[in-house]
């Protein structure tokens, strides 16, 4: 048993009024201010603040080091061994930032599913995962066509078929060697150039979301303009990606469906910082429009969710490239998100824990929240996000625990504060990326 003393809590969408004890039993929060068993291993908090482990629910775990100009051949940069040492590495640097949990954004060689499985029988350190498989897509769409004479042998992180049916046996492919989410280009957009906005019919995206659904998987779509959004909606679509022209309609559209949403932002802002906005069809007002929808989808109830492309792929182009693979980059998300107005502080981190650990995980089971019989995946900070959520972008500061599935993993004593945990966790983690 495990109890955690004297400490701020945010529960997951509220910041807590008052210090609190939770207990945790195996790997489940058992209560809240509820008497500490005696034989309960108690870590002293005080004036530190405990929250859900955070989520980021946008990730391509293989994607690391790529070179931009020839991203037609994703999943194939390196041996397949290699990209699965990535996949690991990658898990590392989510428990050093404070991520307890991931959900999948597609992947080559079925990489999310078998890290899932290696972290499950305890082989090597890593986040809760909802895996995700390959993208789907059609022949000739825009992550099949062009340099045609280049065409894979194997597949990388790109598979296609044609028409419902060969659509639904590739669907159930990718769920039976293990993807819980099928991932679908559904339209151009985001960075994503191509000579049309539609990549798939309509009866081909209705075929793979009923077929996911029919399996008990989930179906997230990069899709970017406003007729695309609206069609898949109305067809059952899980989560948007990007989503560049949502507006009121959309939102409402969302908020009756439970769409989840990832925006991705910083994505864009990179784009267009760097200069390539005319060349990847990024516009300045697009980026600046969902900006500006982000309160209005906030207040109305979307489900937003934290999560962008990480890829190292600016590295050879900006000295500090927000996007690539280093412990504190996910986490700068939350302030970049905070400093829009119109959203709190509260707002954003809810993204990254209450809403995101409804996606990560099917009922019963509860995530991203911190109440009785709700799974224990937590961290503890030194300081309250919701004062300053840059404390998120600075783990190798500011976070001093992490608790995954009820077990600490993650030990770093020191800070500022006199009163320190009186029980000693171990650092089950080597240092990942520059302190």
């Amino acid at each position: 048993m495990l109890a955690i003393t004297e400490a701020k809590v945010f529960d997951g969408r509220k910041l807590l009024p008052g210090r609190h004890t939770v207990t945790v039993e195996a790997n489940t929060i058992t209560a809240i201010d509820g008497p500490v068993p005696a034989e309960s291993t108690v870590i002293d908090a005080s004036g530190m603040t405990l929250m859900p482990g955070l989520i980021t629910s946008h990730l391509h775990s293989d994607f690391f080091k790529f070179n931009i100009a020839d991203s037609d051949r994703l999943g194939k940069e390196r041996p397949p061994g290699v990209l699965m040492a990535i996949g690991v590495r990658t898990c590392r640097v989510l428990l050093e930032s404070g991520f307890t949990g991931y959900a999948g954004a597609s992947c080559s060689n079925d990489i999310d599913a078998q890290l899932k499985m290696a972290i499950e029988e305890d082989i090597i350190p890593g986040p809760r995962i909802r895996a995700c498989g390959h993208h789907i897509g059609t022949t000739g769409d825009m992550n099949n066509g062009g340099r045609w004479w280049k065409a894979y042998q194997t597949p990388g992180t790109d598979i296609c078929a044609d028409g419902p049916d060969a659509l639904r046996t590739l669907v159930r492919q990718e769920i039976n060697r293990g993807a819980e989410t099928i991932k679908i280009f559904a339209s151009a957009g985001h960075g994503q150039p191509h000579r049309t906005t539609r990549n798939m019919s309509r009866s081909e995206i209705a075929s793979i979301i009923e077929t996911a659904h029919e399996r008990g998987a989930k179906v997230r779509a990069h899709v970017a303009d406003k007729a695309m959004i609206m069609e898949c909606i109305e067809l059952g679509l899980d989560v948007v990606d990007h989503g560049d022209e949502i507006d009121d309609e959309v939102i409402a559209a969302m908020v009756e469906a439970g769409t989840f949403w990832v925006p991705s932002l910083i994505f864009l802002r990179c784009v267009l910082e760097l200069g390539y906005g005319d060349s990847m069809g990024v516009r300045p007002e697009q980026y600046e429009h969902v900006r500006t929808v982000l309160p209005a989808a906030q207040a109305a109830g979307v489900r937003i969710l934290i999560g962008d492309d990480y890829s190292g792929v600016f590295r050879d182009l900006i000295e500090d490239d927000p996007l690539d693979h280093q412990v504190g980059n996910y986490g700068r998300e939350f302030a970049y998100y905070g400093q829009i107005d119109g959203l709190t502080p509260q707002d954003v981190l809810s993204w990254g824990t209450h809403n995101a650990g409804q996606f990560l995980v099917d009922p019963p089971a509860r995530v991203g929240v911190i109440e009785p019989g709700a799974l224990a995946d937590l961290i503890i900070l030194d300081g309250d996000p919701t004062e300053d959520l840059s404390l998120l972008a600075r783990p190798r500061q500011a976070l001093r625990a992490v608790i995954r599935d009820g077990v600490p993993v993650l030990n770093r004593p020191g800070g500022n504060h006199s009163e320190r945990p009186h029980t000693e966790l171990d650092n089950l983690l080597a240092p990942v990326g520059p302190s």
